[in-house]
Formats: C-alpha cells, sequence, structure tokens
C-alpha cells in the first residue's frame, strides 16, 4: 500500500481520481493547490504526487521543483490537457516520472502507478542490500561494552536529540555517527561532516555557517555553509572539543534556536538539521580549564555514548 497526494483544481477530477485510488487500495490525499499541496506534504510523506500543470498561483512545474528539493524521494507524475512537446521535455528535465495527457482512463493510471510502485520497491530493496554490504564490522562486534554502546546509538536514532560520541582517536566515532543518520527518521537527509580541526577560526566560521559577498577578502560571492547543507539531514561536528572559543557561542545559539546568521551578514537563518558531535577529548576537564563552555557542553551532552578502545574489547581481537 502506498500514499498517494492528488492535486487538481478542477474538482471532479480530484474525485474520481481519488476515489479510483483508494480503490486499489492506497491512501490518498487530495489538494485543490499548489499551496494546499505543500502544506499536506510538510505533514506527511506520499509515495506518489500527481499534480496538474495549469494551476492558479504556483503552477504544476514549480510545484515539481519544490517538491524536488523538499521531498527528492517522492515520485512526481504532472497531468495536463495542453500538452506541447516543450513542456514534456522541460517536465523531464525538472524531474517528472511521467507525463499524463488529459482526458486520460483510470486504466492508464493504475498501469502508471503499478510501474512506479515496483520501481520504488526495487529501489527500496537495492537500498537495502547495499546497506548491508557497507555496514562496517565495528557494527558487528562480539564485545559487551561496544555492543552496549551500539544499542544505545539505535535507541536514540529514532528522535531529534543531540547525542556527542566520545573515545580515543580509531574507535570508529565517525562510523558509529554515519551509521546513528542511516537508522534515524532523517536518514533520507544529507549527512555533513565538518571537521573542527583543519581549518583556520574564520575559515572554519565560513564552513559551518556560511558567508555573504564583501563578508572578508576572497569572498566573491554569497556562499552557504554545512549548517545549511544539512537540512533536514544531520550535520556530524568531528572533534568538536577543538572548536575555537569564540565560535562556541554561535554554535550553541544553534543548538538553542537552530538559528544563525552568515559571516558578514544579517539576515537570520533556520535550519532544520540533527546535531551529533564527537571529541576524544575530556570535555569536562576542558571546561574545568575555560577552554569548552560549560552550556555548550551540558547542551551537546544529552546522551552521550563511549567508544571503547580495541584493547578494552578483547572478543574482537
Amino acid at each position: 500500500m502506498a500514499s498517494i497526494l492528488i492535486v487538481d483544481d478542477e474538482k471532479n477530477i480530484r474525485t474520481h481520481l481519488t476515489t479510483y485510488v483508494r480503490g486499489l487500495g492506497h491512501t490518498t490525499d487530495a489538494a485543490a493547490d499548489a499551496r494546499t499541496a505543500l502544506e499536506a506534504l510538510a505533514r506527511s510523506e506520499f509515495d506518489v504526487v500527481f499534480s496538474d500543470v495549469r494551476m492558479a498561483g504556483m503552477d504544476g512545474l514549480a510545484l515539481l521543483r519544490e517538491i524536488r528539493r523538499r521531498r527528492p524521494e517522492a515520485v512526481v507524475v504532472l497531468m495536463t490537457a495542453y500538452a506541447t512537446v516543450q513542456e514534456a521535455v522541460e517536465a523531464m528535465r525538472a524531474g517528472a516520472y511521467d507525463y499524463l495527457v488529459k482526458p486520460f482512463s483510470l486504466d492508464q493510471v493504475g498501469m502508471l502507478l503499478a510501474r512506479v510502485l515496483e520501481v520504488q520497491t526495487l529501489k527500496r530493496e537495492n537500498r537495502t542490500l547495499r546497506r548491508a554490504l557497507e555496514e562496517p564490522v565495528l557494527l558487528e562486534s562480539a564485545s559487551p561494552l561496544m555492543q552496549r554502546a551500539l544499542d544505545t546509538a539505535r535507541q536514540a536514532a529514532g528522535s531529534d536529540v543531540t547525542v556527542l560520541l566520545t573515545g580515543e582517536s580509531g574507535t570508529g566515532k565517525n562510523v558509529l555517527a554515519s551509521a546513528i543518520h542511516a537508522w534515524s527518521p532523517r536518514q533520507r537527509g544529507a549527512f555533513v561532516t565538518v571537521a573542527c580541526t583543519t581549518l583556520a577560526e574564520h575559515l572554519l566560521e565560513s564552513e559551518l555557517f556560511g558567508h555573504v559577498k564583501g563578508a572578508f577578502t576572497g569572498a566573491w560571492k554569497d556562499k552557504p555553509g554545512r549548517l545549511e547543507a544539512a537540512e533536514h539531514g544531520t550535520v556530524f561536528l568531528d572533534e568538536v572539543g577543538d572548536l575555537p572559543l569564540e565560535l562556541q557561542g554561535k554554535l550553541l545559539r544553534f543548538l538553542e534556536q537552530h538559528r544563525f546568521e552568515r559571516v558578514g551578514g544579517g539576515d537570520t537563518i533556520a535550519v532544520d538539521a540533527r546535531v551529533l558531535a564527537a571529541t576524544h577529548r575530556d570535555l569536562e576537564a576542558e571546561v574545568a580549564a575555560g577552554r569548552f563552555r560549560e552550556d555548550l557542553f551540558f547542551r551537546l551532552n544529552v546522551i552521550t555514548i563511549r567508544l571503547p578502545a580495541l584493547r578494552e574489547r578483547r572478543e574482537d581481537v
């Protein structure tokens, strides 16, 4: 059973398509315009969207592009009574799966839907097999210490809670962070890694938060940061214990409000991204030494998972 959204400003078409698709055993929702469709997409995930092309306000092609941006996994089929070759080519280039010319029969819709869902099933099976083949050995540990860490990670993956991974270098913090993202509801979003040790302070600020044109020498154009790239996904702050004090305050605000400004910019940007962090340092000791903000430590330290070194995992040797 799939979830289908039908978007058309003609009530008769919406009603007939909705009734037919429900009769095939699928769940359906309907919208009379693009704005209502986007509201439905914000509430629920849809496998397939059937949308009319010519509608008042935002047309079907603009809606298609917005769906591709917000829900890239959704399949979009466009419908129109005014088909032209140019319009069909533009729709395919924008990411439409297919193009139905009105008037069309319900049998055509049924056959097209069956084909779409068969392809989606094959893609899901392919992703599952690929993940099974690529899952690192770390995640198959026989060590009770590691198994407890993995169990905690799997439980934490189901929510948006901030997770702090600790342990010596080489214990697999990066691998586990990637796995938490893959196990989470955000798995279809981007997994963006920010290495907090590899760049100078002003470059790291730009890398994280982005910058506007003219913010500093060499800033020739506006540039989004890594946090914006993680929209609807996960940002992983690797070696967060090495983050300069000046940037810790800005990161704290993002953790509290999910808002920030680009370097040199005045516009506030809101980003929906989950935060994972890792460090080989003892952050409590860093706080005591005045090198790490206590309030930021408490924001990061919601769930802490310590990864044991290999010498502590004799079962894996």
